[in-house]
């Protein structure tokens, strides 16, 4: 294995191959989706064929932001032509076995592989003698890492890169406002707007072009609101009955966590969906004190210490107390 912190590694390490794939995380976030199409769109500029996957339909309102070229694969449709065409791998924004559950039993097969992440999870990944893995935790999104290896590499931030380097950094520091954004985060930003990004036309893009039926689950889950300890800890539900009551799908509850963030009382904040009758996906935020991937590492999970999560395998209500009662412990 050959872990390192030196950005022209990477580039060593991706003239190597001429057809990666490129991978990310289960149910991509902003950044995960434009740290991908920033480092396909610059790989194609080295002269690369790269191949991009994601294993669930691309939401609607990335479209716009990001594109089709190179076009988002779902995993499931093309995986023996993506397989056998691909003489590399890379992931971006996870190194978590968890996360990259549909994509395991290939990646413990797969070609040479680099791993380019900025959270704490690592997990036996990308560990063998002609892998590379590069880890900035400090680093306030993956996106962060791939434009600042994009400048080494002394290649072009064209527009799409710049509206995919931007849409990742914004995504993962909640548009600047959260304690992640440090002075190397604006200046990554102020240099994408610089080469052409338009933060507020993404902003609506982004936020601005809800359907109906995700206000009607907003609107839902927060009149079902639980608070534990005294406030500290406030508790919002998703089970398949809300989904049906509201006609909205999984897709739209990206940031539905961060609603009760919003009360002055909490420090840490817990969302569960019932995904299926033995699976539980949980994301949980913390304002200030408490180290949220910690307590997701408990459950299988990771993330960062004010952002993570975990899928919890059994029985709704066996597991979603328990994780209560835990955090009731922990605060």
């Amino acid at each position: 294995m050959n872990e390192t912190r030196e950005l022209s590694s990477i580039s060593s390490w991706l003239r190597q191959s001429a057809r990666p794939l490129v991978i990310s995380h289960r149910r991509p976030d902003g950044d995960a989706l434009g740290s991908m199409v920033a480092m396909a769109c610059a790989l194609q500029q080295m002269g690369q064929q790269p191949h991009l996957a994601i294993y669930e339909p691309l939401p609607p309102r990335y479209l716009e932001i990001l594109g089709g070229n190179p076009p988002l694969q779902v995993w499931a449709d093309t995986r023996d032509v993506l397989e056998s065409n691909c003489d590399g791998v890379i992931i971006v924004d996870t190194c978590a076995l968890a996360q990259l559950e549909p994509i395991t039993e290939f990646l413990a097969r797969a070609p040479r592989t680099c791993v380019i992440d900025h959270h704490a999870t690592r997990d036996p990944i990308g560990i063998r003698d002609d892998d590379l893995r590069y880890f900035d935790e400090s680093a306030s999104a993956a996106a962060l890492i791939v434009e600042a290896w994009i400048r080494d590499a002394q290649l072009e931030i064209t527009p799409t890169i710049a509206n995919a380097l931007f849409l990742g950094i914004a995504s993962d520091t909640g548009w600047f406002r959260f304690s992640n954004t440090d002075a190397r985060t604006m200046e990554a930003g102020a240099r994408l707007v610089a080469a052409g990004v338009d933060p507020g036309a993404m902003f609506r893009a982004l936020n601005q072009q809800d359907p109906v039926e995700k206000l009607r689950l907003v609107a839902r889950v927060l009149n079902q609101l639980e608070m534990h300890a005294d406030g500290r800890i406030a508790v919002l539900k998703l089970r398949a009955a809300d989904f049906e009551a509201t006609g909205a799908d999984e897709s739209m509850t990206d940031d539905l966590v961060n609603e009760a963030t919003r009360l002055g009382s909490t420090e840490l904040t817990l969302l569960f969906t019932e995904e299926d009758e033995n699976t539980v996906r949980v994301n949980l935020r913390s304002k200030q004190t408490l180290d949220v991937s910690e307590f997701a590492r408990r459950f299988g999970g990771g993330g960062h210490p004010r952002a993570a999560g975990a899928r919890l395998r059994g029985n709704w209500d066996q597991v979603v107390p328990r994780m209560i009662a835990d955090a009731v412990a922990l605060v």
